[in-house]
């Protein structure tokens, strides 16, 4: 896998409605997830909103994001990036039930022109996006 892609899974016990109610609900990322600290805006339909991304040097980003995929209970893509397609970052989010357990998996692509310059920048994102799945697990099942 490039370094411009990472990807995170986890088992989570916990039903997959709770799973996707906690990922769709912006307004407490902050309470729960060490890297997208913070989101302005809903996470539904094609809405526009903005994530406070922590990069594992501490270091706060804020990127305007666009939800491009939405398929209620199973499915999110946020995308964004610079214009003309300079760099766009893609973030995919799958929620699949197991019975009462719920298999997640978020796939994170950076590509564009400018992507291996924003990925020097930005350093290895994979303890970053593993720690979004831990979360998400620790607190689905509390």
């Amino acid at each position: 896998m490039a370094a411009s892609e990472y990807v995170t899974a986890a088992t989570i016990n916990a039903p997959a409605a709770r799973v996707w109610a906690i990922l769709t609900d912006a307004a407490r990322y902050e309470a729960w997830n060490p890297e997208i600290i913070g989101i302005e805006g809903a996470l539904a339909g094609d809405a526009r909103f903005k994530v406070r991304v922590r990069l594992g040097n501490g270091a706060v980003r804020s990127i305007a994001m666009k939800m491009t995929r939405f398929e209620p209970a199973s499915r999110m893509e946020w995308t964004g990036g610079l214009p003309l397609g300079l760099f766009v970052g893609r973030r995919t989010f799958t929620v699949t039930p197991l019975g009462e357990r719920t298999e997640f998996r978020m796939h994170l692509s950076m590509t564009g022109l400018l992507s291996p310059l924003i990925n020097r920048s930005v350093g290895n994102r994979q303890a970053e996006i593993d720690s979004f799945s831990s979360a998400l697990k620790a607190r689905a099942e509390a």
